[in-house]
């Protein structure tokens, strides 16, 4: 579910001049590179320019201008409400800023920091928080509810290589959000939810 959830978040992004890589959900793939295993987000979606495997194109590198992507937090049941279940899904959305790129753009500063916070601002200002329905799931309501501490942390799950690890350092950039998704599932099981209101 939260690949699909990921999917409608990415919807209200990826239109943004300041996107050039936006992926939906993403798993840690593990690999074995001379010798030792690495690990690298790898984007869930078989569209044609997001392959499963491509991973590279979802690590820093300095011939994108932003690379964008959601890590699985989880999702919890919440309650059962007459046809009606209702969970929260937890996603972290992850951003990496390359500064330099965004000259000429609307965005664009000197400032790694400024740049980033303009990015980071236009991002929130699209998310709707009021409740909605996306078929399959109803009263969709998101929620970012923190921003993660700014730091190499963010990518810790990661084996990046050296030239990769260069790209998290000035003047390139990057944040991340907690994103709560509340939503109900229709349990009638067809698709114009009559047996639900």
């Amino acid at each position: 579910m939260n690949q699909a959830i990921a999917n409608i978040l990415r919807g209200f992004i990826e239109d943004f001049s300041f996107v050039d890589k936006i992926a939906g959900l993403v798993s840690t793939q593990y690999m074995t590179i001379d010798g030792t295993e690495k690990s690298y987000p790898v984007a869930c979606c078989v569209e044609d320019d997001c392959k499963v495997g491509s991973y590279n194109d979802l690590t820093p590198d300095s011939a994108h201008k932003t690379v964008i992507y959601f890590e699985d937090g989880g999702i919890s049941f919440v309650k059962a409400q007459g046809n009606f279940r209702h969970y929260k899904s937890r996603l972290r959305l992850v951003c990496w800023v390359n500064v330099a790129k965004l000259n000429g753009d609307p965005c664009s500063t000197d400032s790694p920091c400024t740049a980033s916070t303009n990015i980071l601002l236009e991002i929130l200002r699209v998310i709707p928080n009021f409740p909605a329905n996306y078929s399959p799931f109803l009263q969709v309501r998101f929620e970012v509810v923190s921003q993660v501490v700014r730091d190499n942390s963010i990518f810790s799950k990661y084996t990046y290589n050296e030239r990769q690890t260069q790209y998290l350092m000035s003047p390139y950039d990057y944040f991340a959000l907690e994103i709560e998704t509340d939503f109900a599932i229709c349990m009638q099981g067809n698709d114009n939810y009559s047996g639900c209101f």
